[in-house]
């Protein structure tokens, strides 16, 4: 099984992703971690760790972030993980609501995370450097 997991600062933004994405894109299942435990805008790492984990056990993840520290924050919980379910974890830079609607259709659809990380090349934001 594929999962998506969605990584925001804020719980609005994934949930919003995420009821877009199962509207649009059919049946998938997609995890979503924004926000602080405090209610507060952030990227929570022990959150983040757990959702990763737990979909990895699973079968293989996409994971598509928002800004920079949710990314960074899901580079770390996938370092965090052990190397069986690490193997299993895919970063994307898509744009997350862009990203989250085309990976909804592509795991629906029955293809692997990386036949969906193909689907997403398009979408991918360029990055400053």
């Amino acid at each position: 099984m594929v999962s998506l997991l969605l990584l925001s600062h804020s719980p609005k933004i994934v949930e919003g992703a995420r009821d877009l994405a199962l509207q649009m894109g059919g049946e998938a299942n997609i995890i979503t971690v924004g926000g602080t435990k405090a209610g507060t805008l952030g990227a929570d790492y022990d959150s983040t760790c757990a959702a990763m984990e737990k979909a990895a056990a699973q079968g293989e993840v996409v994971v598509l972030a928002d800004l920079g520290s949710a990314r960074l924050t899901g580079q770390m919980a996938q370092e965090a993980l052990d190397e069986e379910l690490r193997k299993r974890v895919y970063l994307c830079d898509a744009a997350i609501v862009e990203g989250a609607l085309i990976a909804a259709i592509a795991i629906s659809a029955g293809q692997t995370a990386k036949e969906t990380l193909e689907q997403l090349e398009e979408y991918v934001l360029p990055k400053n450097e």
